[in-house]
């Protein structure tokens, strides 16, 4: 696994008292799985053949920025909320265990789903665009699920997008500060959120992953699967878009093709206009915010992931207050 600051380093007595503890079978076998910078992953393998995914958010004391906390309990309902509104193709949830007496963290057991990230596949063009297509259509599913609260689950929901945001960056802006560094560019991101809160005051709610990279879809005989949606949150379906196409550093503009196949089954069409760029640029933002903060709780700032960090956010911020200023 990759090394990180936030990770639970379970031992394997306490994995196997966990199986024993939920009568999910006795252990034979425990391998870390994963290439997650933020929770633990183990693929766990039981005498009877069974093989279990067993995930284990960061312990009590670890340094986590304020919506992850409680972030587990949110990606065991996002599962949920796929299994009872979709077809989509994800692992099913058989232990949510958030008491903390045996693993001294949230954990849950999921069924271990087989297949390779879609980054790892040697595709043919024809296949990689046939896998795409079915990515966007992940994304149509999910955002025919619909709620009246924005924002994120485990930190308190809002009654516009634009107050949702507002909080949302607001605590990223907070974090940092606590973490000991000052983020002008987070402050600016408010600035435009206020500027355009006419805009956002009038976006439809909807169930938004905002973290569908390749290395959170595995592919196997032509079919895809969804997991690790943790990083979801009630709001903006534009923002959805920033995983597609040409990426989080690319305007809406540039992914025409992606907006079409999504259009062709959505039940809402997204069209690109002035606004919808605009509503496009605040997640973008949003985005950059996130690497920006991330990078000072998960990093050291000599290791690769920290320089990474620091890029990303940069070019974002750069292409979206240039069209937001516009």
């Amino acid at each position: 696994m990759i090394n990180s600051k936030t990770k639970y380093e379970a031992t394997h007595e306490e994995i196997r008292e966990l199986f024993d503890h939920h009568k999910v079978g006795k252990v034979a076998d425990i391998t870390p799985l994963g290439n997650g910078e933020f929770n633990a992953a183990y693929k766990v393998t039981c005498d009877d053949g069974n093989c279990y995914a067993l995930k284990i958010a960061p312990p009590d004391d670890a340094r986590v920025l304020t919506y992850e906390k409680n972030m587990m309990e949110s990606e065991v309902l996002w599962y949920s909320k796929m299994h009872e509104n979709t077809d989509i193709l994800c692992p099913k949830v058989y232990v949510a265990d958030y008491s903390k007496s045996i693993i001294k963290s949230n954990c849950f057991i999921m069924q271990m789903m087989e297949g390779e990230p879609l980054w790892a596949v040697n595709f043919s063009d024809h296949e990689y665009e046939n896998v795409q297509k079915q990515k966007i259509g992940m994304l149509a599913k999910i955002h025919r699920i619909t709620n009246d609260k924005y924002g994120y689950i485990q930190s308190g929901l809002h009654d516009t997008w634009y107050d949702a945001l507002r909080s949302m960056a607001g605590n990223l802006v907070s974090d940092c500060k606590a973490l000991g560094h000052e983020t002008p560019d987070g402050e600016k991101f408010i600035s435009f959120i206020d500027k355009h809160a006419e805009i956002l005051r009038e976006v439809p709610c909807r169930m938004v992953n905002f973290d569908l990279w390749d290395s959170n879809v595995l592919y196997k005989d032509g079919k895809i699967c969804w997991i690790d949606p943790e990083r979801g949150f009630w709001g903006d379906p534009v923002a959805d878009f920033i995983t597609l196409g040409s990426g989080q550093k690319a305007p809406l503009l540039s992914k025409l093709k992606e907006l079409e196949i999504y259009n062709e089954t959505a039940d809402e069409k997204i069209v690109l206009s002035e606004e919808t760029e605009i509503r496009y640029q605040i997640a973008v933002c949003l985005l950059a915010l996130i690497e920006e903060v991330e990078k000072y709780v998960r990093y050291e700032p000599e290791e690769d992931n920290y320089i990474r960090n620091t890029k990303d956010a940069r070019e974002m911020y750069d292409m979206a207050f240039d069209i937001l200023s516009r």
